[in-house]
This record gives structure tokens, sequence and C-alpha cells, in this order.
């Protein structure tokens, strides 16, 4: 999946571990968000660069202890800058994701809007959405709980198809 944000503010003081926590959860069966991230807040702040993944398997066992589910692809959701900073650039593993990550990335795309004033884009710059706009289109995602996408999503890799995201984009990779 791919998103874009068109900065307005451009001023990101976020924390990475907070923005996760706001994606996925603080504390889920009793153990804390186990993470796997590429960058922190200060790369975050800046060079708008992070890439987060829930470690699905170390928060909850099913999704390593069901056959089914063990070859279920980890899910990275990053950030970059394009366009000398003038645009956010999110992108996915894979051109469409479970449930659970996608809500971890309108929350993420959410929150960085927010921060940076901007028009949001999921169709290539083409039409670009308010906040409020995103917001009211993205409601039932944004506002299920945690635990409940994870419900959806634990059902739906048993038969999901994973298609890569392809690497035709913008971003500079140092």
């Amino acid at each position: 999946m791919r998103v874009w944000i068109k900065i307005h503010q451009p001023v990101i003081d976020l924390d990475y571990r907070e923005l996760a926590e706001k994606m996925w959860f603080h504390s889920f069966l009793g153990k804390e968000l186990e993470l796997s991230h590429e960058g922190n807040s200060e790369w975050l702040k800046d060079n708008y660069t992070l890439s987060l993944k829930w470690d699905k398997w170390d928060n909850d066992s099913r999704w390593a202890s069901e056959e089914n589910l063990k070859g279920t692809p980890d899910e990275h959701i990053s950030l970059n800058p394009i366009r000398d900073k003038k645009y956010l650039y999110f992108e996915t593993d894979h051109i469409d994701i479970l449930t659970v990550d996608k809500r971890a990335l309108y929350i993420m795309v959410q929150e960085l809007a927010k921060t940076v004033e901007g028009l949001i884009s999921e169709d290539g710059m083409k039409t670009w959405l308010t906040l409020e706009e995103f917001q009211k289109k993205h409601k039932n995602l944004l506002t299920i709980p945690f635990e409940e996408a994870n419900e959806i999503s634990l059902k739906e890799a048993k038969h999901f198809q994973f298609v890569d995201e392809p690497w035709d984009n913008e971003v500079i990779y140092d």
C-alpha cells in the first residue's frame, strides 16, 4: 500500500515509540509491544524517515503456533521524504495488507498528517484529502480496537494472498 502526505508545516516532533503504541498498543496479553524498527525519534524529526514492524508472534503466540499462519510475512510500514522533503511517502511491503497492519498504517498517516498539517493522497498524488476527509473515509479502521483488528487478521491470514509492493518509487535510498 502507498500513501502520500503533502507537508504544510515541516516540523515532526513525534516520539517513534509513542507513535508505534498508537498504531498497535502499549500492552497486549500482559506484554509490552514487541517492535522492530529502523530509525528512531531523531531520524523521524531530522530526516522524516522511519520503518516500523509489529513482531506479531512475540506478542501473540497464535501467529507462531497455528500451522497455516507460520508463513505469514512481516509487514514493514515505512516512511520516507520525497521531493526535497515536500512530501511524506508511506509504503508497506505488500499491495494489500492485513487489517491489523492497515489500521496501523492509517493511524500513522493520521498522526503525521496532524503533525505536518498535510493533505493525504491514496492514489499517487492525483487527488488529495484533508485529514478530516481521510478520517471519515477510514473511520471503521481508525476506530476499531487493536484486539478486534488482530482477531480479524488472524482469520484473514489463513487465506490472504500477499503480493509484493513494486519497488518503483521516488525514495532516494542512501
